[in-house]
């Protein structure tokens, strides 16, 4: 799609579009996100700065009754009330394209920060995982609890919980973005082209990757791919178990019209394949470091059955919570953000070292590859 924003910087607003008295002036493009863009920005009310949005515009939602449909998802996501999910403020239609309208979270997101973790080669604290995915998890059985004006369940799955929708502020506190274009049970709902997989497919979900009907179990499948990152530095579908198991499988037929709408390391295809060969022996060997009651949550959180996982957020959260109680010391925002200030510190003082890893090593990981050169939305 084409972007309108000024190649060059000039002293002169550039203004994305006014909704009342309200204008929306361009900082700075962040970034290509699904089927859009990313876009940094900052609300004039009258004249009068006031504070950064992200904007996400989309792609052309096609015709009267696609931009009403979306119109009305956003309505609903704008519900949303939860201390660990940026808000969704507004949704307007300019030139044809939808532009969303999201909280701002001054901070880092989790990619930059597990980046900065492989590149300092030493994962986070469980203490430090158990809080993120606490406050996550706690985010998520908001989200899928929301009920529709009759009370009936809207059956909300953000699907696409990853490390770039996750992010850390920062006074430490945790933040969900992104959910302007969650899945929900709404009438006449146009869905995404069945081969599309909607999110970061690194993150997806066994029943995403095959395409079958998602609930909020989806999303805790997708929290556990990267609390299993944070605390470990591997991730679930590049471990060696798996990708030898995958090859010895050969590929799934089923999957092989699989395409991502967000770019990842791995072809949709071939990420299938790999999760087809998923098994809980994997996961146990990948978390033989961590302590029994971790591994326990984190064994249990990737089963490849919904049946067999957390069945909601209310009860991961507990159980997370319970890793952070057997501590014998409190762990909260203060303690997550000076680990996180410690990350970033231990990785900028091991890059300026001669111990740094090449780009040419073809004995990276992937997180340690996205480590080279780490970066923020």
């Amino acid at each position: 799609m084409a972007t309108h924003h000024p190649e060059h910087p000039s002293s002169k607003p550039f203004i994305l579009f006014t909704a009342g008295a309200t204008s929306y002036e361009l900082v700075r493009f962040l970034c290509p996100r699904g089927p859009g863009e990313m876009l940094l920005a900052r609300r004039h009310y009258a004249d009068t700065p006031g504070d950064l949005v992200v904007i996400k515009r989309l792609q052309d939602a096609g015709d009267t009754h696609g931009r009403a449909r979306l119109r009305e998802e956003v309505k609903l996501l704008m519900q949303l009330s939860h201390p660990a999910i940026a808000q969704v403020f507004l949704v307007r239609v300019h030139e044809g394209s939808p532009h969303l309208v999201m909280e701002y979270v001054e901070g880092h997101s989790l990619e930059t920060l597990t980046s900065f973790a492989a590149l300092r080669r030493r994962p986070f604290s469980e203490a430090f995982g158990a809080y993120v995915g606490a406050e996550v998890a706690d985010a998520l059985h908001h989200a899928h609890s929301l009920e529709d004006a009759r009370g009936l369940p809207l059956g909300i799955v953000h699907r696409d919980v990853s490390p770039r929708t996750l992010r850390l502020d920062v006074h430490g506190r945790v933040k969900l973005a992104d959910f302007a274009m969650a899945w929900a049970k709404l009438p006449g709902r146009v869905g995404t082209e069945g081969h599309v997989v909607r999110g970061d497919l690194a993150y997806a979900s066994p029943e995403v990757l095959a395409r079958q009907p998602l609930d909020g179990r989806s999303d805790l499948f997708s929290l556990g791919v990267v609390l299993l990152e944070l605390l470990t530095g591997l991730h679930l579908l590049d471990l060696e178990d798996v990708e030898r198991a995958a090859l010895a499988a050969g590929p799934v037929p089923e999957a092989e019209a699989l395409l991502a709408e967000v770019p990842s390391w791995l072809p949709a295809p071939m990420m299938a394949a790999r999760m087809a060969c998923l098994a809980p022996e994997h996961v146990e060997r990948a978390t033989r470091g961590l302590s029994g009651p971790m591994r326990a949550i984190l064994t249990r959180l990737l089963r490849r059955e919904p049946a067999e996982r957390f069945q909601s957020g209310l009860e991961l959260r507990d159980a997370l919570r319970g890793v952070l109680g057997g501590l014998g010391y409190s762990y909260g925002p203060r303690e997550a953000e000076r680990e996180g200030a410690q990350v970033r510190r231990d990785a900028r003082s091991r890059r300026r070292s001669a111990d740094v890893l090449r780009w040419e090593d073809p004995a990276r990981s992937e997180s340690s590859r996205r480590a080279d050169s780490p970066r923020d939305a």
